[in-house]
């Protein structure tokens, strides 16, 4: 019986899992990473950790496999994905040159300023995105450039996360490297949606130099075999074909079966990410601060994305800080059952999700409840917990609706998935109907799809993946609870738009009254 394998190198942790050629998995393995803050806004993470994590995840889950009764030659092929923010740089030797700087970053944040008040935005019309931050691969590789000469001058390659690990195991030279298509467009600015391929303009702007790119190839393609060095750690069979992969919140938009103009992917993790599939660039959505623009693994597939950084956090804050229950999590049921006897709006409670900071139009935004009295009790800060996250998605989703975007439906993947209540307050908020899958696997089940795509096994992504993922539970708006929703959502808009941002900066104030 012939498997394929997916990997993703995620921030938190890399994921396997092993697939039978109808999705079946058959094995599955977590390997947690170690993310190292070496002060305020300083966080990276070890390239050669990332690889153990990878190397350690495949041979656990395919032992898992093994023990299931599937053998070892079985496996068809392997294909990755990984974060987007982060390069790994290499000398022309293939020597790790400087720790991954990772999304939680902001060293470079002067950087991105600069090119925003500097520079002529030919990322608008060529990336898509009006955004500039500290995360994006351009300002971090100036940052470098700037601070770190010596360093620098050593660079002969800079690769993401997914392409390099995936390069370890087919054994290629730096100058072998390789990139997709997807992964370019994760550097958020510096590339072409035209070309599919890194942007001269952009890069002379930005004055670094492209001979540092890796080539760009097609996710589905063979990019090298196994080598029996990573055999032994790993323990695939030596000669495995290694597929070029994707992004991966491209591959959990295909995990969840997003594969058409007009699908939205809320996936609702820690950072809660909302995606929208479009047609090409829609110049209003690429107005709306915050939103970002990126191709996808099907060609001629493209989408907007925009985060909540402390979207599922803030249920977790409250579980742990608040409630005291740390680590328990049964009480996310309970506290869903008690949510759901009250009715929408909270009472009046609102919440203001920015525990994590603000959006780039609200920098100084701060968690805030506003409205609660003596009678306000658990159930009402749970409920207005969860319409918050629901009121952000209803902000983006509307700006792509006025610019023409017909939406048909979210599909909902990660841990939050599992709250039906919560599936029916974004239902109801934004209008739309939110459906879980049936399976929520995650990009590790997109990659194992990608292997069969690449190997000439199966009808394409599109068809394999909406296979995989029909049916599930829809949640529908009910037209009077969103009529509620509409209007709470105009007063929640007012207060952001005016007095919350002096409210947030006086806030400010007092929290670096200490500082001082």
């Amino acid at each position: 019986m012939a498997v394929t394998i997916g990997v993703d190198v995620g921030t938190q942790g890399t994921k396997a899992g092993v697939y039978t050629t109808d999705g079946v998995q058959v094995g599955r393995a977590y390997i947690p990473h170690t993310i190292n803050y070496r002060g305020p806004g300083l966080a990276e993470m070890d390239p050669e950790h990332l690889v153990d994590a990878a190397f350690t995840a495949i041979a656990t889950a395919l032992d898992e496999a093994v023990a299931a009764g599937i053998s070892r030659s079985d496996v068809a092929g392997i294909a990755l994905s990984g974060i987007l923010v982060g390069q790994v740089l290499l000398d022309t030797e293939g020597t790790i040159l400087h720790p991954l700087i990772t999304s939680l970053d902001t060293r470079a944040q002067g950087h991105a300023i600069r090119a925003t008040e500097e520079l002529e935005p030919l990322w608008l019309t060529e990336s898509g995105t009006s955004t500039l931050d500290a995360y994006a691969a351009p300002f971090q590789l100036q940052w470098i450039r700037d601070n770190q000469p010596d360093i620098w001058a050593r660079v002969a390659r800079s690769v993401s996360v997914a392409p390099y690990v995936a390069a370890r195991l087919a054994g290629l030279r730096q100058e072998e490297m390789f990139t997709d298509p997807t992964h370019a467009s994760g550097w958020m600015v510096g590339w072409d949606e035209n070309t599919r391929a890194f942007s001269p303009g952009q890069f002379a702007a930005f004055g670094l130099p492209m001979d540092i790119l890796p080539r760009i190839v097609p996710s589905d393609a063979v990019v090298g075999e196994v080598t029996a060095a990573a055999s032994a750690v790993t323990g695939l069979p030596a000669g495995t074909p290694v597929i070029a992969g994707a992004g991966d919140v491209m591959q959990s938009n295909l995990a969840s079966g997003m594969v058409e103009v007009g699908q939205s992917t809320d996936s609702a993790g820690t950072t809660s990410i909302l995606t929208v599939g479009v047609d090409g660039i829609v110049p209003e959505v690429t107005a709306m601060p915050g939103m970002l623009y990126s191709l996808g693994t099907i060609p001629g597939q493209s989408f907007y994305w925009g985060y909540i950084r402390a979207g599922g956090l803030s249920l977790r804050w409250f579980r742990d800080q608040i409630a005291r229950l740390d680590g328990d999590d049964s009480v996310y049921r309970e506290f869903d059952e008690l949510a759901a006897g009250v009715a929408p709006g909270s009472d009046g409670v609102l919440f203001l999700p920015y525990l994590a900071g603000g959006n780039p139009d609200s920098p100084d935004a701060s968690g805030s409840w506003l409205g609660m009295d003596s009678g306000t009790d658990t159930a009402r800060l749970w409920r207005s917990a969860l319409e918050a996250v629901a009121y952000e998605y209803a902000a983006t989703l509307g700006v792509a609706q006025r610019a023409g975007v017909e939406l048909r439906e979210v599909l909902v993947t990660g841990g939050g998935a599992a709250s039906g209540i919560w599936n029916q307050i974004k239902a109801d908020v934004t209008g739309i109907p939110w459906r879980r899958p049936h399976r929520v696997d995650g990009p590790v089940l997109a990659n194992a799809a990608l292997v069969n795509q690449g190997l000439g096994t199966s009808p394409g992504l599109a068809a394999q993946l909406a296979e995989w993922n029909a049916g599930g539970v829809s949640h529908h708006p009910d037209p009077a609870i969103h009529g509620i929703y509409r209007k709470a959502a105009a007063i929640r808009r007012d207060l952001l738009a005016r007095p919350m941002q002096e409210v947030f900066a006086a806030v400010r104030s007092l929290r670096e009254l200490n500082d001082n």
